[in-house]
């Protein structure tokens, strides 16, 4: 399962067709997999510290 190793578990979302074809585009002209640019962006955020509150009114 990828660098995660045995520490990793599979996770599903659901996004628009739109940004589907968003990420489908970014992978494609990077050369890398859709699931690694949504490993990263979710690591990203989550390492940022700043990201704010992910749901308007909360924190």
């Amino acid at each position: 399962m990828g660098k995660d190793g045995k520490d990793a578990e599979r996770l599903t979302t659901t996004l628009s067709r739109a940004r589907k074809r968003q990420i489908e585009a970014l992978a494609e002209r990077e050369g890398v997999s859709v699931a690694w640019i949504m490993r990263r962006a979710v690591e990203r955020y989550l390492d940022s510290g700043d990201g704010g509150p992910v749901i308007a009114g909360k924190g």
